[in-house]
């Protein structure tokens, strides 16, 4: 039983050196990406037709018959491109090429993750000279989004249903972005009964609603393409359901948490507490350039609350009950609007700053929402440096007391997880910044036996084999 015992112990070493799980890791090297596709059409805020249009990233190679996919929307306060960069100072913003986006499809689609950044119909009025007037004009910003959002979720069904173009799971749809592109995601979510529109903060000081949804371009459009009514809107792809299974929030708010019911649909939020655009916790939301005030809106610290108590984060429970303030809610302390975000003009310090907090959020996100999309444990071999992989120093192993030191002479990480040989997450720390030593304490119960653990670096994922013993 002892020579066994040793065997296993060999056998599960070599077998984890480059052993990873898809959906959490990134297992794929090579990324195919099909630009400009086009989902849907309606009319822009001036009334001009506008066809709406994604990029589609994919990991090369794949074989897999059903995939999750994952919609992210750029930031840029739902104002044309053009002005967003002028409002912000930066460019590029406000378009679906925006680097932040188009990082976190790529990586996303490295573990497996069929992956989109979209864009939907921008513009609204923050030059009104009164509050009522900007806060009715970018709401319905927000409700002409929400529009083509729910256009893009059908567009996704609809293909699944005939040509299976794209091989998407149509029951694990996520939708959210970075600040304005995670309220498109929130609403899509959130924003689904009449009444929710009758607001008293969502109304003209006349007590007519922010949004006519008979309006052109606001209303369920018309002719073969029409939706079945106003809140789906008239961008295209009618009969397909527009519902999503989660939203990942990053940097955004929803209008009011009384849109939230009971809806079994969970947010995975990372926040900026600084940011000055979307409030962290609840405020009103000021125009890019002049910082006029439009509208109370509540950030993620607040709408978190709000979904636990309603029920929404159960999908998270109990594996993630401990994170603070609340499951499902990373806050970046010390950091404001978009810190995972690079531009034109940023340095070569600047972006490897933004990388870090793109792992972050990558590090965050990926096993949350592996459980809250309920996804398979897919075991998949990936290349690591052998040099790299074999300077890694775990201590002690075997271990007698559930603590375990690793460092690397020059590679650092920024999360740990600790694995079964079968593929169940055990534990996982997030570091507050990259390091390359680290003393995990582990918790008391942990069981004895064999364990696989995951280090997240900047040159992907390595896994080193640990045993306790106990004492």
């Amino acid at each position: 039983m002892q020579n066994y015992w040793i065997a296993l112990v060999a056998g599960a070493f070599l077998w984890a050196q480059n052993l990873s799980i898809r959906f959490i890791d990134p297992v794929f090297n090579r990324i195919r990406v099909v630009d400009s596709i086009k989902y849907g059409h309606n009319l822009s805020f001036t009334q001009a037709p506008v066809d709406l249009l994604f990029d589609l990233y994919e990991p090369e190679g794949d074989t897999m018959a059903k995939r999750p996919v994952i919609i992210l929307i750029h930031a840029g306060s739902f104002l044309p491109a053009s002005i967003a960069s002028s409002a912000f100072g930066r460019s590029p913003i406000g378009t679906r090429k925006d680097s932040g986006i188009v990082a976190l499809c790529r990586e996303f689609a490295r573990r497996g993750y069929v992956a989109i950044s979209a864009d939907h119909r921008v513009g609204w009025n923050a030059q009104a000279t009164t509050q009522e007037a900007r806060a009715q004009s970018i709401i319905q910003a927000v409700w002409r989004a929400m529009q083509d959002g729910r256009a893009l979720v059908r567009f996704l069904r609809k293909d699944a249903a005939t040509t299976n173009q794209f091989r998407i799971d149509p029951d694990r749809i996520v939708m959210g972005g970075s600040s304005s592109g995670a309220y498109v995601g929130l609403h899509v979510a959130y924003l689904n009964l009449p009444q929710e529109l009758s607001l008293p903060k969502f109304q003209t000081s006349g007590g007519q609603p922010f949004v006519d949804t008979t309006a052109v371009g606001m209303d369920r459009g018309s002719g073969p393409e029409a939706g079945p009514n106003a809140f789906e809107g008239g961008s295209g792809n009618p009969g397909y359901p527009s519902h999503i299974q989660a939203v990942l929030n990053l940097g955004g708010a929803v209008g009011d948490t009384a849109f939230i019911q009971n809806e079994g649909i969970p947010v995975v939020s990372l926040h900026g507490v600084q940011d000055p655009s979307t409030p962290y916790t609840n405020g009103v939301v000021v125009t890019a350039v002049g910082n006029y005030p439009i509208i109370e809106v509540f950030g993620s610290h607040d709408l978190t609350a709000n979904l636990l108590q309603k029920g929404n984060q159960s999908a998270l429970l109990p594996d993630y009950a401990g994170d603070v303030p609340f499951p499902g809610l990373y806050p970046f302390h010390g950091a404001g609007f978009e810190p995972f975000g690079w531009y034109s003009s940023s340095t070569p310090a600047d972006i490897a700053r933004a990388r870090r907090y793109i792992d972050t959020i990558l590090s965050f996100a990926c096993p949350r929402l592996f459980k809250i999309l309920n996804l398979p444990t897919i075991l998949s071999s990936i290349e690591v440096p052998t040099e790299e992989q074999s300077d890694f120093v775990l201590f002690p192993s075997p271990a007698q007391e559930p603590v375990l030191s690793i460092s690397h002479p020059f590679l650092h990480f920024n999360r740990l997880e600790l694995y079964t040989p079968l593929g169940t997450r055990i534990a996982a720390v997030v570091m507050p910044s990259p390091r390359s030593s680290y003393v995990w304490e582990l918790p008391a119960s942990l069981p004895k036996g064999i364990y696989i653990l995951h280090v997240h670096t900047s040159k992907g994922v390595f896994c080193k084999r640990w045993v306790y013993t106990g004492s």
